[in-house]
């Protein structure tokens, strides 16, 4: 059940919900709020990111004084949002 005032300063909460985790917001202060069982399925989505991570870390090669991905730039990577910041992109 989403709060209904932040406990903080009193003010109506802002409720979003994004990938099945509801989160409320105090819209003055920023602070977040997550229900019950929230953080466990905020922990897991973690998981899931850091899972699809490894195999392109365990193809890492070394080029003269750099490392690189094989058949992937740092852009690449550094353009693809992962969940996690886009859950708290408010």
């Amino acid at each position: 059940m989403p709060l209904q005032t932040s406990p903080i300063d009193g003010t109506p909460m802002r409720t979003i919900r994004r990938y099945g985790i509801e989160i409320d917001i105090c819209p003055t202060t920023g602070g977040v709020w997550l229900d019950r069982g929230e953080l466990e399925k905020l922990i897991e989505i973690i998981r899931e990111d850091a899972v699809q991570e490894i195999p392109s870390r365990s193809r890492l090669r070394r080029d003269d004084d750099d490392f690189e991905e094989e058949g992937s730039s740092r852009k690449g990577r550094m353009d693809r949002k992962s969940r996690l910041l886009d859950l708290f992109d408010f």
